[in-house]
């Protein structure tokens, strides 16, 4: 049974999934495929830069499912900006998947196969040592490792290159 929540200047709407990110290529392909069974939250809803808030928002949401689908995406500014990314990389969806354990909910996150070193020609299986080369992939690592942490139900997804409708991509 779908949760209420509020969105869009307190039009109640119905959500069962919770997704961090709106504007990426995930996000925008989760609320065209889950109708309004979906909530999707941008940057002027959940400031990854402030981690206890989405916390906050997840302990007062109704959904019962989480997806974390935003993130710093720029790697080459990862570089020079570390530790920016790694509060949103690694320190909000840490915070996230503490909350959404606490509720009892399950909690996707989306990572990057940046977390390897990139050596080999075959895919990586999920339990292959980690060894990220810069600093885009350590944030990501670390946000993989918080999820983990957190104790609850969860997925991460890593994928080196995601492909939509939207965005840029290379199809």
């Amino acid at each position: 049974r779908p949760a209420r929540a509020r969105k869009d200047g307190g039009r109640d709407a119905e959500v069962t999934v919770l997704v961090f990110g709106r504007t990426g290529q995930v996000a925008r392909e989760l609320a065209r495929r889950g109708g309004g069974g979906v909530l999707c939250l941008g940057r002027e809803e959940a400031d990854l830069s402030d981690p206890e808030a989405c916390a906050a928002i997840v302990r007062a949401t109704g959904a019962v499912a989480v997806v974390n689908a935003a993130a710093w995406t720029a790697v080459d500014r990862a570089e020079s900006e570390e530790a920016a990314a790694r509060v949103v990389n690694g320190a909000a969806p840490a915070a996230m998947a503490r909350a959404a354990a606490a509720r009892g909910l399950p909690f996707v996150h989306l990572s990057t196969d940046y977390v390897f070193d990139g050596a080999g020609e075959a895919p990586f299986p999920p339990d292959h040592p980690t060894a990220p080369l810069g600093a885009y992939g350590r944030t990501k690592l670390e946000g993989e490792e918080g999820v983990r942490a957190a104790g609850g139900v969860h997925a991460i997804l890593r994928t080196s290159w995601v492909v939509s409708a939207h965005g840029s991509n290379f199809v």
